[in-house]
């Protein structure tokens, strides 16, 4: 199909997006936590980095269907047409999820949302995770072992950002004390004490992908 190659194109250009802007996020969540800055400027380093965050995590859901396409293409998996229509269709179902949960983050229905895009993450990781492990056993589903990996990484991925938005979410707590008590030890313990936990997973998290990178480039099995 001629059009193949302009999935592929699309494929690494959502992989560019996704890992690229991590690292601003990184970069103002330190910012965020320096206890020397007033609170206007913190709250704008966090604002800062929601933002950004929104591209990576818009290419991370795009990533998964388009990624399927692609090893449908190729032979890799059999997916019936219908099938194939359905996972798109629910990749932007939860593409436009996301971007509600951001457009309505200070607001009730945006915590409903939110909870909503996490039982997704969690549902879909454990489905990742166990197709992965099935196909790697059993040889079935996936025509590569590489591929099947690839899908196990992609799950793990999903958990690691699982992990991050747990140990992130005390910040919100953090700015509630910041606002009622002002800067002192305790309170800004919450924020440093969560970014030093999360440092971490984020060198695993990068890590992870760029295992899955050489997997789709090399295909080493």
């Amino acid at each position: 199909m001629a059009w193949h190659v302009y999935l592929v194109f699309a494929h690494l250009l959502l992989f560019a997006y996704w890992l690229a802007p991590d690292w601003g996020v990184y970069v103002n969540s330190a910012y965020v936590a320096r206890a020397d800055l007033p609170l206007a400027e913190r709250r704008r380093f966090l604002q800062a980095a929601l933002r950004i965050d929104l591209l990576p995590r818009s290419a991370l859901i795009l990533l998964l269907p388009l990624g399927l396409q692609l090893a449908r293409n190729l032979g890799l998996v059999q997916l019936p047409v219908a099938a194939m229509a359905a996972i798109w269709a629910g990749g932007i179902a939860w593409l436009l999820l996301s971007w509600s949960v951001y457009r309505n983050q200070a607001m009730a229905i945006g915590q409903r949302l939110k909870q909503i895009d996490h039982g997704i993450r969690v549902v879909l990781a454990l489905l990742l995770l166990a197709l992965s492990a099935h196909a790697l056993v059993t040889g079935e589903v996936f025509a590569a072992r590489w591929l099947a990996l690839k899908v196990g990484g992609f799950g793990f991925l999903l958990v690691l950002g699982l992990l991050l938005r747990r140990v992130m979410g005390g910040w919100a707590e953090g700015f509630r004390r910041l606002e009622r008590e002002g800067s002192n030890a305790a309170t800004e313990a919450v924020f440093a004490t969560a970014l030093r936990r999360a440092r971490p997973i984020v060198y695993v998290f990068w890590s992870t992908s760029a295992a899955m990178a050489f997997l789709g480039l090399v295909k080493p099995f």
